[in-house]
């Protein structure tokens, strides 16, 4: 593989994505410039593990050196409308994501996964059911933690390769083309990065940029706007659904019923997932299993074995024997509405977080229909607050996780269950949404067992 470039950008010098591009670009002839806003001291331990003159960076600014450049080569967190990127186009320097830059260095062939929710259980449930397809592991990548361009080196031409994409790592791609592009469901998400809906509508639709007839799309049919896009794409559609009769595959009676060949893809009855999201999840991943080959045994095996990662509807094990469940992961409307619609007692629930102008309206229902104690923080807690004070529901709002946990954990019995589920990042308080579930773990533990 060559590169037809003398001079390319690296924009954004992350630990992850950043890096690994960099790395890649050291295997050819070219100079590379490395631009990230934060200074140089610290970035130290990332320019410590590359070694080379023809890198020259330019930290600490605006972006102004990467107009020397032929081609710029952005990481996620970098927004595709910084003015230093409109500026550049207008100049005719090519603009893309890391994904698109590592599509045309691979001939790989790609299963797309997307969503506003349920993108890594999807992606690693489908990774699992072909950890063996005809003697072959299929690996995942994206945004599941590991850069596209770190594996394309070992991708053989015509391997297949799982990429889970965000609306960040989708808006900057051109030639890019999946052979299955999946799309779980749709809620309005990272407004503050995308600015209008229409804009992250775009660039989600963007996975099914470059399909044809011998492409698929698998969509979601349960959610109205997935259901009304199928008419516009170029690609084989194959409708999920639970409740749609002209969907392909029917998720029902425990079972997911796909109709071409009339065949149950999983039993859920022997599948420990918690949540109709989830069977839907693990329907997605079934039927692309299916789709590039793999047995009914296999896929059925996997789904059996497969437990959610960490802080995402996490059942927390105490000696009391009550329900507590960690859904730190859940940072929008959209998750924390599937969390609470799949518990089947009275609710105590944790939220707030970073307010990101997210519309928490469709909540509204399903918290005056679920939850007794509603315990609030962060920097949504007022609007939050505010939007169900006239529900008959207890509203606390505390200062800390920590508050926050051992009032929930002190008003727990029986009948209830203590659900953190924020709606929000974690951003305004905490690292991670990691983070915040740990804390919320050892706090709840302290005080129940």
């Amino acid at each position: 593989m060559t590169l037809d470039y003398k001079k390319i950008a690296v924009l954004g010098f992350s630990p992850r994505t950043g890096l690994e591009v960099v790395k890649y670009l050291l295997n050819f002839d070219v100079n590379i410039i490395v631009s990230d806003a934060k200074p140089k001291t610290e970035l130290e331990d990332l320019i410590s593990q590359l070694d080379d003159e023809k890198i020259e960076y330019d930290l600490g600014s605006k972006g102004s050196k990467i107009l020397e450049s032929e081609l710029i080569i952005l990481s996620p967190g970098v927004p595709y409308d910084l003015e230093i990127l409109k500026k550049a186009r207008e100049q005719g320097i090519e603009t893309i994501s890391e994904i698109e830059f590592a599509f045309r260095q691979s001939k790989a062939e790609i299963i797309a996964v997307t969503g506003t929710n349920g993108k890594t259980t999807t992606t690693e449930l489908l990774a699992a059911m072909l950890f063996d397809l005809n003697g072959q592991k299929i690996k995942a990548a994206g945004n599941i933690g590991l850069p596209f361009i770190s594996i394309i080196k070992d991708l053989e031409e015509g391997e297949k390769v799982i990429l889970e994409l965000s609306s960040f790592q989708l808006e900057a791609v051109k030639d890019f083309k999946a052979k299955i592009a999946i799309y779980l469901n749709y809620s309005p998400d990272h407004l503050d990065r995308h600015q209008t809906e229409l804009n992250y509508k775009n660039a989600k639709k963007n996975i099914f940029s470059n399909q044809n007839s011998a492409d698929y799309a698998l969509l979601n049919f349960d959610d109205p706007y997935l259901y009304q896009l199928k008419d516009q794409l170029q690609s084989e559609v194959i409708g999920l659904s639970f409740k749609r009769k002209e969907a392909d595959l029917i998720i029902k009676n425990n079972q997911a019923y796909y109709k071409k060949d009339k065949i149950n893809l999983l039993d859920f009855s022997t599948i420990n997932l918690p949540g109709k999201h989830n069977q839907k999840n693990a329907a997605f991943a079934a039927l692309a299993a299916y789709t590039v080959g793999q047995s009914i045994e296999k896929i059925q095996q996997a789904a059996e074995n497969y437990k959610l990662q960490s802080h995402r509807m996490e059942i927390i094990n105490n000696s009391s024997g009550y329900l507590i469940v960690d859904d730190s992961k859940a940072t929008n409307p959209d998750s924390t509405l599937k969390a609470l619609s799949s518990l089947d007692k009275d609710i105590i629930l944790i939220a707030g977080g970073q307010d990101r102008n997210a519309d928490f309206s469709k909540l509204k229902q399903v918290v005056n229909d679920r939850v007794k104690i509603l315990i609030l923080l962060g920097e949504a807690a007022d609007k939050l607050a505010s939007l169900f004070k006239e529900n008959e529901i207890e509203i606390i709002k505390v200062k800390t996780m920590e508050a926050a946990a051992e009032l929930g954990a002190k008003r727990l019995r029986q009948d209830r269950a203590l659900l953190l589920s924020p709606a929000c990042p974690s951003w305004d308080m905490f690292s991670s949404y990691k983070e915040r579930g740990e804390i919320f773990r050892k706090t709840v533990l302290k005080y129940i067992d």
